[in-house]
């Protein structure tokens, strides 16, 4: 018998919520925050300036800006989250299934503010992307993205289905 979807979700959760200090989510980062999957521009590039990389090149092929409302999917920590609202001046808002991801998301906005951008638009949300909170829905974005979230959903056949509810329950802007 297949799993549900929220069988699923919370076998996801378990796994990738912050329990120990050697997570699932700890074995794919090498301390930059994010996931270890990069875009090398040069060969000196470090692991950490190749996933800063990857997230600035997202930015750039899907045309990105200053006027761009960004929801991030499986945003994780946060941090290409805000390094996307800092570097293009966009508003973003990031959900992830982990609570312990949106508290550290939430750490690292507290010290963007601080050290970065003080008027940072940004805000993080502990959810399922299966199930948006109403605030999420009711947003006008102009981007969804999955920057490596998409890999981890193993149910084909609920995911397409979620990505028409985001397209059609959201606000998204035309």
């Amino acid at each position: 018998m297949a799993a549900t979807i929220d069988e699923s979700t919370q076998k996801l959760k378990d796994r990738w919520e912050l329990k120990t200090k050697k997570s699932g989510f700890d074995l794919l980062f090498d301390g930059t925050g994010y996931i270890t999957i990069g875009y090398y521009k040069t060969e000196s590039d470090t692991l950490a300036q190749s996933v800063r990389n990857m997230t600035a090149r997202i930015g750039e092929i899907s045309e990105m800006n200053s006027d761009s409302r960004v929801l991030d999917l499986g945003c994780g920590r946060g941090r290409p989250t805000l390094d996307i609202a800092v570097d293009l001046g966009c508003s973003v808002v990031g959900v992830d299934l982990s609570e312990g991801n949106i508290g550290m998301a939430n750490e690292s906005l507290e010290r963007y503010r601080k050290e970065k951008k003080p008027d940072i638009d940004a805000k993080f949300y502990a959810c399922s992307y299966f199930d948006l909170p109403e605030e999420v829905l009711k947003e006008k974005f102009t981007h969804v993205m999955m920057q490596t979230s998409l890999f981890y959903s193993h149910l084909n056949s609920p995911l397409l289905s979620f990505i028409d509810h985001v397209r059609n329950s959201s606000k998204m802007a035309e």
